[in-house]
């Protein structure tokens, strides 16, 4: 058995080693809160600049929109007023009288003399033929160029659904950005 003074030495010498291990302990508790403060600051920090650039990218998306709707209006605008012109190039040919068709026919007849005729059948000439193909095609390439427009006019308003759509998703807070 160990006297009394070296029970009371062993129990102050454990007492100082807890109380370094403590020590040690309590600043290593202090150092984690320091890193971890400054970690909160960076992610905060982080979240304030993502918003900013989320907020950005919002404006230039809006900005880009702006600029798509103004082309498309200048497109149209552009469309229109050639389409205007040609409405105007129609009507200055439009007070042109109408071609009759042929309503006698030169026949030449084996003895060399010359007999007019009405023909059978209603009969134009070649200049109104080639007019009227000409028409004819300027009609088809008039009517696809209708159902072109249709067609991105349709587009346009399926895209302009889809965004209405998500934007009012997003401020309900259905969708996440």
């Amino acid at each position: 058995m160990k006297e009394k003074w070296e029970v009371v030495q062993l129990f102050e010498e454990e007492r100082q080693k807890f109380q370094e291990e403590l020590r040690s302990y309590e600043q290593e508790i202090e150092q984690a809160r320091a890193v971890l403060k400054k970690l909160r600051a960076e992610v905060m920090e982080t979240k304030e600049s993502l918003k900013d650039l989320q907020k950005r990218q919002k404006d230039k998306e809006q900005e880009m929109q702006q600029l798509k709707e103004e082309l498309l209006s200048h497109r149209v605008k552009r469309d229109l007023l050639v389409l205007e012109k040609d409405k105007e190039f129609l009507q200055e040919d439009s007070h042109e009288p109408l071609p009759q068709p042929v309503s006698l026919v030169e026949i030449y007849l084996k003895d060399r003399s010359v007999a007019k005729a009405r023909p059978a059948k209603r009969f134009f000439g070649e200049q109104l033929y080639r007019k009227y193909r000409v028409l004819l095609r300027e009609n088809h390439m008039l009517k696809d160029k209708l159902f072109k427009l249709d067609l991105e006019n349709s587009t346009l308003k399926v895209e302009l659904r889809d965004i209405k759509t998500k934007d009012f998703l997003s401020e309900n807070g259905y969708v996440e950005e």
